[in-house]
């Protein structure tokens, strides 16, 4: 990474949270702001650190950028089967739910995948097993219901067994 993508890197996460620690503040004093500045100072040294160690620092789009995209819609459903599927089991009726396997696309990170995946209502990653040559990482998740979400499909292409 450039020197001045780190640079752009550090201060938009430092304006983020520096913007979002005002927001919660309750009363804006010289003080407040200056540990604010300092601790939003750090953790954006920190994020930038974790994206440089993480491999992805120069990469554009690819498949987490999807996933990220395809989270928001995937947490929805999720919560509308789960209201669902709690309606269901206070009346008695049995709630399907299951462990399956799967395997992500090539180049999808098993930790974006598995953290993705776990914050849906909907889902729960157990396991992680490493991907043979050529192949992604294989996850072992405890799913809600028979039904693949738009996120699931963006990290495996659909293939679930």
């Amino acid at each position: 990474m450039r020197r001045a993508d780190a640079v752009v890197h550090i201060a938009a996460w430092w304006a983020f949270l520096f913007v979002l620690n005002l927001m919660f503040i309750s009363t804006v004093s010289t003080l407040e702001l200056a540990v604010g500045a300092g601790a939003g100072a750090l953790a954006a040294v920190a994020a930038w650190a974790v994206r440089r160690a993480s491999g992805t620092g120069g990469k554009r789009g690819g498949p987490w950028v999807r996933a990220l995209l395809a989270w928001p819609g995937a947490v929805l459903a999720d919560t509308g089967r789960l209201a669902g599927a709690t309606t269901a089991a206070l009346r008695g009726r049995e709630v399907k739910s299951c462990l399956r396997e799967v395997k992500l696309r090539k180049g999808t990170s098993s930790a974006w995948a598995s953290a993705l995946l776990s914050a849906t209502p909907g889902a729960y990653v157990v396991d992680v097993s490493p991907g043979v040559a050529g192949f992604g990482d294989t996850l072992t998740v405890h799913v809600l219901g028979d039904t693949t979400t738009a996120l699931e499909r963006v990290l495996t292409g659909g293939e679930r067994s």
